[in-house]
């Protein structure tokens, strides 16, 4: 089986087995993890409208480290939501797990202010791919049409030919797109580490 298709607990126990030692705190730690990341997950899927009361009662007179472990889960669900967006709907997933770690750190106003740097970097990426991308189609458009020209009175019927399906442009759009994710993913990275760094 897959590690990824495992849960996190089968995994621990696993190394925990072979190892030979799994103590009771240890295992109740990796369970809290686990359901704080069911409930995150189910916060994404907007299965939840009680998340923030279902939250603070799955803290509730916790020690600091069954604490840090339910953060642990949820931040970990939520960062690996936050992605460069491909279109609007990814953009749109990308928000809403912004949205659920700004509920896990209300009391933290630094947070808020780094979530909004993170909201602000995935716009940009996603508006500044479309700039590029239509500034390219109409480049080549422009080449095409020279071509098609040619084309059609060579033989002498009307060709048409779709600049977004020419090899070259896919070949210098995939180029383009490498080093614009390349640049974008190192900031979103560095920021989504600055959580990662909270929880660790």
């Amino acid at each position: 089986m897959p590690d990824e298709i495992r849960s996190t607990l089968e995994i621990a126990l696993e190394k925990a087995e072979k190892i030979g030692k799994a103590s009771k705190e240890e295992l109740k730690l990796i369970e809290l993890q686990e359901e704080a990341q069911r409930l995150a997950a189910k916060f994404l899927r907007e299965e939840l409208s009680d998340f923030h009361e279902r939250l603070e009662t799955m803290l509730k007179d916790r020690k600091p480290q069954e604490k840090k472990a339910i953060l642990k889960g949820m931040v970990q669900v939520f960062l690996r939501n936050i992605v460069l967006p491909l279109n609007e709907d990814q953009l749109e997933d990308g928000k809403k797990a912004l949205k659920g770690l700004k509920l896990l750190f209300d009391k933290m106003p630094d947070m808020d202010r780094l979530l909004k740097e993170i909201e602000k970097l995935l716009i940009q990426y996603n508006t500044h791919k479309e700039t590029i991308y239509q500034q390219m189609v109409e480049r080549f458009s422009a080449e095409i049409e020279m071509i098609e020209q040619a084309l059609s009175s060579q033989l002498g019927a009307e060709v048409h030919v779709d600049p977004e399906n020419h090899p070259k442009f896919k070949e210098e759009w995939r180029k383009i797109k490498e080093k614009l994710d390349e640049e974008y993913n190192r900031q979103l990275e560095y920021l989504k580490g600055i959580f990662n760094k909270i929880v660790s």
